[in-house]
């Protein structure tokens, strides 16, 4: 299942058939490459797919408008090909009447994403086993949160947007957060920064205390079908929070100024 979102600027999907013919207009009408986000969990059928909706929905509750710039969907490392999804799961995120089928992930899936979600770490060591430059676009869905939270909060949007708008600033060694790269002016770009500058802050962020208390790695989603099916409540509210967290960052980062 694909899902889109709009991140053109309402100024954009507003413009009326009179400036169809202004260089601008046909500029943007020129095809663009959409966002692809992929999730990814074992079998495709309660994480990943739970993860996909949970992050559409966030990304929807904004102005961007689905139409078909941002992509996102979902498959699995060891996925049974048409297998139904967790009712459990969908049904604990709000997503009760939706029909999901398990998809196998695919060397194909990982070099045409631009940000790779997963569940747990071990899925991310399955995907730079095929893809060995993913590495670099791929978190677990907790990272992804915590990391994005931190590139909009602790330094490194402000230094991208003081360096767009021209204003010169030493990279300090002592300092990474000076390093960012400024802020580019499309929203689609300015999405691939946002997944470029999480990366380059891993290790940067502190992991919560409490969340060590945990049964598991502080950066894993648990799978109700491994550890047991009480633990599907634990799982969803992960995902919720996980992607809440990043989709405020999206909003963020892509917010013109």
């Amino acid at each position: 299942m694909n899902n889109s979102v709009d991140l053109r600027s309402g100024e954009d999907r507003a413009r009326g058939p009179e400036d169809a013919d202004s260089p601008k207009t046909q500029a943007s009408q020129l095809p663009t490459e959409p966002f692809r986000i992929l999730t990814v969990c074992t079998m495709n059928i309660c994480r990943s797919p739970a993860l996909e909706l949970a992050l559409t929905r966030q990304l929807e509750k904004s102005e961007l408008m689905a139409d078909g710039l941002v992509h996102i969907h979902s498959a699995g490392t060891h996925a049974t090909a048409g297998a139904p999804s967790c009712g459990i799961s969908l049904a604990m995120i709000g997503e009760q009447d939706r029909d999901e089928t398990a998809h196998q992930l695919s060397g194909a899936n990982i070099a045409s994403a631009d940000l790779i979600i997963t569940a747990e770490r071990r899925h991310i060591s399955n995907i730079v086993a095929v893809h060995s430059g993913a590495r670099a676009k791929s978190f677990t869905a907790r990272q992804a949160g915590r990391l994005a939270a931190w590139v909009t909060t602790a330094g490194p949007l402000e230094f991208g947007r003081r360096k767009a708008a021209g204003e010169l600033i030493e990279a300090d060694i002592r300092n990474p957060i000076s390093q960012a790269e400024p802020l580019p002016a499309d929203p689609l770009d300015r999405l691939r920064w946002l997944v470029a500058e999480m990366d380059a802050a891993r290790g940067m962020t502190p992991i919560p205390a409490h969340e060590n208390l945990l049964p598991h790695d502080p950066d894993d989603i648990p799978d109700p079908h491994v550890v047991g099916f009480n633990v599907h409540r634990m799982s969803a509210d992960l995902i919720v929070a996980s992607t809440a967290l990043f989709s405020e960052a999206v909003l963020e980062v892509t917010h013109r100024t």
